[in-house]
């Protein structure tokens, strides 16, 4: 297969692995085999698909798998002729995966193509040896109920990475449950199946049974057509179909080479013999049959782990939920502390009555805007205004900000007790103590949003003063010092306090409103007010926001959708097709046909 002809089959699976990198879960929740789904799907990818498409020429890679004390050493010895593998009592024997290949398949092998990720890591010890066969690299894999994860994994990784397995068994084991969970997943991954059932007893009769009950469990199971489609050898029509089933006698071992004797595994390797055979196509045709159980395989494979995506947001949504409503409570609550006129008392306004005198500028206004004017004038010429607004600002700020600190803390609060109930989400918070209030940055946070509020508050005091007697009191008065006074403006009416009620809040307030009036107009007021109002609300929204994004954050979605991922792998079966279809580079026997 040209790589020309497979660019686009490649393209697509790169993209479908791209976004299962993506598709990471959120929530410590789904158990270990929700990660080890992802986990398998891109070491497939990466392993077995990736490279196989960009180069069927490869060797092909046959995986001895099975369990402890199997025999897959003793086997990988016989086939070999000398001992390349230690067999032995100690489990687990075999720690790293061994791999035998002819001497013209080393540089290939070593180029990265199947196993590339292992070979490259130094995880597998390879053995180069002429009595390797030609273009199979026969690989003795960890026991997959081994006691050491580290084994078992490497197992199931070998599983992902095969284009053929060899399974070994014994007649007292070929029932276990572990072992069979494997030989589901392998039939699940679509990777052709020989099996070799190792200690048989040397009775006819008791051999036979065993023989034939484990021919029946693999049939059950759907494995029973599994083995590798190319022609059966003489003397294999005994073994019923395509599935290879090897019987080895009790004892039938050559302990100078530490394993099985050659005349027992003469079977097995004959059909490695035929798949090293050049020229024969056999070896392309067990890839192929490999490569397309893989790709029939992948959509099931990238729907569990979607399914997963999608488990996992339906955990989240009660947990933003929750989020949404602590700060959505205190904002409500903030909002309530706004509208109680507390910003009209306290430093607040002690600060603004330093600034307007002993009702100076109540005098000053009584009498008409000329005489307003010249007392700002003379006030900014003894440096009496910018100050007492300065400080009114910064006292109206403080009050803000821990006000928001409050509230953030009694919201960031609440969140976390109601996480730490949640199984899903409490081991967010268990070592978070900083989640249990406001985050560090709020107050420097608030503070540079208020300050933004009033620039454009600011702004929008010069841009509505635009008739001759604004501008000219503005001059006296000073833009910036508008705007404060306008915010002040904004706190009062936040207060509900309009017209005469305004008196009743103290002349300071009345100072405010007559200031107004007497640039803008009374209508212009309202609306100057309403709008600021309006602004202020928003930028207390962001700021508590910002402080509910650290929950959010540990609970975002995913950077892709459970949907995305079920599309890529639909596009690389319709570039499969395509491959296969009629006129296409592949024709009836492509990767995209069905077996």
């Amino acid at each position: 297969m040209p790589a020309a002809d497979t660019g686009a089959l490649h393209e697509a699976l790169a993209a479908l692995r791209r976004l299962v990198d993506a598709a990471e879960p959120r929530l410590p929740a789904g158990g270990p085999e929700r990660d080890a789904r992802r986990r398998r799907l891109a070491w497939h990818l990466d392993e077995y698909l990736l490279p196989r498409v960009r180069d069927l020429d490869a060797p092909l890679v046959a995986v001895l798998l099975g369990s402890t004390g199997a025999g897959k050493s003793s086997l990988l010895n016989a086939l070999a002729g000398r001992r390349v593998s230690p067999s032995g009592v100690t489990r687990p024997t075999t720690r790293r995966p061994v791999v035998l290949v002819a001497a013209a398949d080393a540089q290939a092998f070593r180029g990265g193509r199947v196993l590339g990720t292992m070979a490259a890591a130094g995880r597998l010890d390879l053995v180069v040896d002429e009595a390797g066969f030609a273009g199979v690299a026969l690989v003795d894999a960890p026991d997959l109920d081994s006691v050491e994860t580290a084994n078992r994994e490497a197992a199931d990784e070998l599983l992902h990475a095969a284009d053929l397995c060899v399974f070994v068994t014994t007649a007292q084991r070929y029932a276990d449950a572990v072992p069979w969970e494997f030989l589901r997943r392998a039939r699940e991954r679509g990777v052709p199946l020989l099996v070799v059932a190792n200690r048989l007893p040397r009775a006819e009769a008791d051999r036979q049974a065993i023989m034939a009950d484990c021919r029946r469990r693999f049939e059950d199971e759907g494995l029973g057509r599994a083995g590798p489609a190319e022609p059966a050898g003489p003397g294999e029509a005994a073994a019923g179909g395509p599935l290879l089933l090897l019987g080895v006698l009790e004892g039938d071992r050559d302990e100078e080479l530490d394993g099985l004797r050659p005349y027992a595994v003469h079977a097995l390797r004959e059909r490695l013999a035929r798949l090293a055979q050049a020229g024969s196509g056999a070896a392309s045709a067990v890839k192929l049959q490999a490569l397309r159980g893989a790709l029939e395989g992948l959509p099931a494979a990238v729907g569990a782990v979607a399914a997963d995506l999608e488990a996992d947001e339906r955990r989240a949504a009660p947990l933003r939920g929750a989020v949404a409503r602590s700060y959505r409570t205190e904002l409500a609550a903030l909002d309530e502390r706004l509208a109680s006129g507390v910003f009209l008392r306290g430093e607040v306004m002690r600060a603004w009555q330093e600034f307007v005198g002993a009702g100076d500028v109540a005098r000053a206004l009584a009498t008409g805007l000329g005489r307003l004017r010249a007392f700002f004038t003379r006030r900014r010429g003894r440096g009496g205004a910018a100050p007492g607004l300065e400080h009114a600002k910064q006292q109206a700020f403080e009050e803000l900000v821990a006000a928001l600190v409050r509230h953030a803390d009694a919201a960031a609060s609440a969140v976390a007790a109601d996480w730490s109930s949640a199984e899903p989400a409490a081991a967010l918070v268990a070592d978070r103590p900083d989640l249990w209030g406001h985050g560090q940055e709020l107050p420097a946070r608030a503070r540079e949003e208020l300050t933004a509020w009033l620039g454009r508050l600011t702004r929008e005091v010069r841009e509505r003063g635009g008739n001759r007697r604004a501008v000219a009191l503005a001059a006296s008065v000073g833009v910036n010092a508008l705007g404060v006074v306008t915010m002040l403006a904004v706190f009062a009416h936040s207060a509900g306090l309009t017209g005469g009620e305004l008196a009743i809040a103290g002349g300071t307030a009345v100072v405010n409103q007559k200031l107004l009036e007497a640039l803008f107009g009374e209508a212009a007021v309202r609306s100057l007010i309403q709008d600021a109002r309006a602004d202020l609300a928003a930028t207390l929204q962001r700021v508590l926001d910002a402080d509910a994004g650290r929950f959010l954050a540990l609970i975002g979605p995913p950077e892709v959708a459970p949907a995305e991922l079920v599309a890529a792998a639909a596009r690389v079966l319709e570039e499969a097709g395509r491959l296969a279809a009629p006129g296409g580079s592949q024709g009836a026997d492509g990767p995209g046909a069905r077996p």
